[in-house]
């Protein structure tokens, strides 16, 4: 009896002394920072360190968090200074008070001046307090720390990547009543010292965007999330049984759901037809509930054009799969530009996708892509790990599981154009045939239909213009039309083809004494480029593998010849197997009065690991140098 006593009173000042700590936290009167690297020296700033300690209690007579953020900043550049001297205490909504705010300038001789407290400005609506930092000099270090009382959340991101270097990173979490799990970049050394939770890292580098980068992921930052036992609601076995076991609908009933299933008439289809059935009836005839708008009740499924919350239509999806004793399982991915499924649990606030997988198809049902037909997932989570669970197994059993990956035969853009010249040279007539398959087929079916029902025909042709030629081509787009427009196509990716006829005055031609130069390259669009990205931090990553194809047929105008078509003649590759390369190759002749060039672009991989960016970049580059070639014409002799 006696020892359990000493125990709960050990627990109880353990917890009563972090309550405490965390509130009495202190700068050292004389702090010691790290040396700053040799690389980091001639950044414009570096924070020396940033301390970050999360406590929270709940319980019968405690409910709250305190929150310490300490930092210290040295500037190197005086122009950098605005950058950094504004400290606002930080609102996330929750907070209650303001427990201690504290700043000071420590400068290069040692000395250190504290800003007294009545340089505190506290906001008259929000009440959030800030301070500024005055009479900051090139070498000077600034030096903050606040503590806030706030009402305990369920999650949090804690970001420490800047735009400069990070020489120590660590957060704390205590608690008391409550669970935290931690889920941090792989750059923190995770450990445990007398009931402190703590995260460290040190040197992390300055962030840096990349065009085709899982950027979000790659951002060095610290996920927690916070539960009161027992019950642990976000764990797979616990989460995906409890909300998806059985199908529930708010606004009908599963008699309605049965008509409707009876209506559909697919008791006689193969499985694989049956779910085209499905998909296409639901994609066509049901929109979601968007923000702003009051859902209604249904009482007949099958009656048109109607709109459901997406969770009704996610579950309507389910019942039909589970009336028409269709095998089916509920997996979760996570775009692989934002992150990773985690194993055990759903991590908030991390942007999950729900779906369906047919194992009997091996194919995907995504509910909410409105854009996206029964077959592929979506293109985010191609190649990344997710997690599956089965309804109408025993035991709320969770598996992994790795979503496929679309060839690039699957994404095809392909153009054929054909290009004549007014007599006077001033003016070239462009009759251009675009179509798209696979994701951007899908997307772009989805765009024009919400372009057309939604937007004016103005907007609609700039959309035409900027899939067909790219956005920054001076032309007229005289007449345009479509086919295959109905989603139907998207099963048997049938292409979506738009026709257009355009007139471009000057922008394609250009004259150089006698002779003539027609940039027929930039008929294929516009092409990003990779001139001034020489290196590369992070792997390459791409939506999807896709193909293009181009054709263009120019007229050779009466009166003329060609002198020359090698710049429109480029052959680029990347070394290594043909499944996984990317290569650009373009050639070029002259059939009669007409100079026929064709263009092949692939992407075979959705992922170039940085050691093989070079490759890559010369690739992208000759497609970008492509829509700067010109054919050069003379005037026969």
């Amino acid at each position: 009896m006696i020892k359990k006593i000493t125990l709960i009173l050990v627990l109880f000042f353990s917890v009563h002394s972090y309550s405490q700590e965390i509130k009495n936290y202190a700068w050292d009167e004389k702090p010691i920072f790290n040396e700053i690297p040799e690389e980091y020296k001639n950044q414009p700033a570096v924070v020396l360190f940033d301390k970050r300690w999360i406590h929270t209690r709940v319980g019968y007579y405690a409910f709250a968090t305190f929150a310490m953020n300490h930092t210290a900043i040295k500037i190197n550049k005086a122009e950098e200074i605005n950058k950094y001297n504004k400290i606002k205490a930080q609102d996330n909504g929750y907070i209650r008070d303001v427990r201690d705010f504290h700043a000071r300038v420590i400068k290069p001789n040692g000395d250190i001046k504290i800003l007294p407290e009545d340089k505190i400005i506290e906001t008259e609506i929000d009440k959030v307090k800030s301070i500024v930092f005055e009479g900051v000099e090139a070498g000077d270090i600034l030096e903050y720390y606040f503590i806030v009382k706030e009402s305990p959340s369920s999650y949090g991101v804690e970001i420490f990547q800047k735009d400069i270097p990070v020489l120590l990173a660590e957060f704390i979490t205590t608690k008391d009543g409550v669970t935290f799990n931690t889920f941090a970049s792989s750059e923190f050394e995770m450990s445990n010292f007398n009931g402190k939770t703590i995260a460290k890292a040190s040197n992390i580098p300055p962030y840096k965007e990349e065009a085709n980068a899982r950027n979000v992921k790659n951002l060095i930052k610290l996920i927690y999330m916070v539960s009161t036992p027992p019950v642990d609601t976000y764990r797979w076995n616990y989460f995906l049984p409890t909300y998806y076991k059985k199908p529930f609908f708010q606004y009908f009933k599963k008699n309605q759901a049965r008509d409707f299933i009876e209506k559909l008439n697919i008791n006689s289809l193969s499985t694989e037809e049956k779910l085209i059935t499905i998909d296409n009836y639901i994609k066509e005839n049901f929109d979601f509930v968007w923000r702003g708008e009051t859902a209604k009740k249904i009482t007949n499924l099958n009656d048109g054009k109607q709109k459901l919350k997406s969770s009704d239509l996610f579950e309507l999806y389910g019942f039909v799969l589970k009336e028409s004793k269709i095998q089916y399982e509920v997996v979760v991915g996570m775009s692989r530009f934002l992150g990773e499924v985690e194993g055990e649990r759903f991590v908030l606030p991390l942007s999950h996708e729900f779906m369906y997988y047919i194992p009997e198809t091996r194919k995907f049902l995504s509910p909410y892509e409105k854009y996206l037909s029964y077959g592929y997932p979506m293109y985010e989570i191609q190649g990344s790990k997710g997690v599956s669970y089965n309804p109408a197994q025993k035991g709320n059993i969770i598996s992994r599981i790795t979503f496929p990956i679309a060839p690039a035969e699957y994404t095809v853009n392909e153009s054929q154009s054909t290009v004549s010249l007014s007599e006077d040279l001033t003016t070239a007539t462009i009759e251009k045939t675009y179509s798209s398959s696979g994701y951007d087929g899908q997307m772009y079916r989805n765009w024009i239909k919400y372009l057309k029902e939604n937007k004016d025909e103005k907007e609609l042709v700039e959309a035409i213009k900027t899939k067909t030629f790219g956005d920054k081509f001076n032309l007229k787009i005289t007449t345009y039309s479509f086919e295959n427009q109905e989603f139907k196509y998207n099963y048997i990716n049938t292409p979506y083809v738009v026709k257009v006829k355009a007139e471009a005055e000057e922008s394609l031609i250009e004259n150089a004494g006698n002779l003539v130069l027609v940039n027929l390259g930039k008929i294929i669009g516009s092409h990003i480029n990779l001139y001034q990205e020489t290196d590369r931090k992070w792997d390459v990553d791409l939506g999807c593998a896709k193909t293009f194809r181009h054709k263009i047929i120019f007229d050779i105008p009466n009166g003329y010849e060609v002198e020359s078509f090698k710049d429109l003649i480029i052959d680029k590759k990347m070394e290594g197997g043909a499944s996984k390369n990317c290569s650009f190759k373009s050639i070029a002749k002259i059939e009669g009065n007409q100079l026929i060039v064709e263009v092949f672009e692939i992407y075979n991989s959705i992922n170039y690991p940085k050691e093989l960016y070079q490759d890559y970049r010369m690739v992208v580059n000759a497609a970008s140098d492509f829509t700067k070639a010109s054919v050069v014409l003379r005037p026969k002799k």
